[in-house]
């Protein structure tokens, strides 16, 4: 059996808009002290938005951390106590303009269990009817309407990396939605 980790101590090292730094203090196998630097995320959703043609609604913009543009799934982060599907349906909304006469939940994913807690909820949308986009003052997001055999196809060649965007694209082929 894998050894529990016991927290001796926490403190908050950095609290900031989107995410907080808790650095722990706790005990390790061999009866070893250890630290571990977790990042403290409210979680988000993931919308795979499919329009009647069958084309995928995907976003491209600037990620910061990877020094370049990323064409991903449209999603967003939860406010304080927002249901999940709440969230997905104003994230889609905001970032493209489009609101879905559907909405159905597809899986969610942790996206990276070794040092945060953010959770991911993913869904699928259809009947989607366009509008305008409501972005905030420091986004700039360009539409993208993608075939899926397209969107998979960059999956499968690893053109497409961000792991949200993967897992929604590979649950909605599973499942039998696209």
């Amino acid at each position: 059996m894998a050894f529990e980790e016991k927290t001796i101590d926490s403190k908050l090292v950095y609290e900031g808009a989107v995410f907080n730094v808790r650095k722990y203090k706790v005990t390790a196998v061999n009866d070893q002290v250890a630290y571990r630097d977790i990042v403290e995320h409210v979680g988000g959703s993931v919308i795979v938005g499919i329009k009647d043609d069958g084309n995928i609604v995907m976003v491209r913009q600037f990620r910061k951390a990877l020094e370049k543009t990323i064409l991903e799934l449209p999603a967003g982060k939860r406010d304080p106590g927002e249901d999940p599907e709440t969230t997905a349906l104003r994230e889609f909304r905001e970032e493209t303009g489009y609101t879905p006469g559907s909405i159905k939940f597809l899986t969610a994913i942790h996206t990276s269990v070794g040092y945060t807690t953010e959770l991911l909820y993913i869904y699928l949308c259809r009947d989607l009817t366009p509008g305008e986009t409501d972005l905030d003052k420091t986004e700039d997001i360009d539409l993208v309407e993608i075939p899926v055999d397209e969107a998979l196809e960059k999956v499968m060649s690893g053109e497409l990396t961000d792991s949200k965007t993967v897992v929604g694209l590979l649950f909605a082929r599973q499942a039998g939605e696209i």
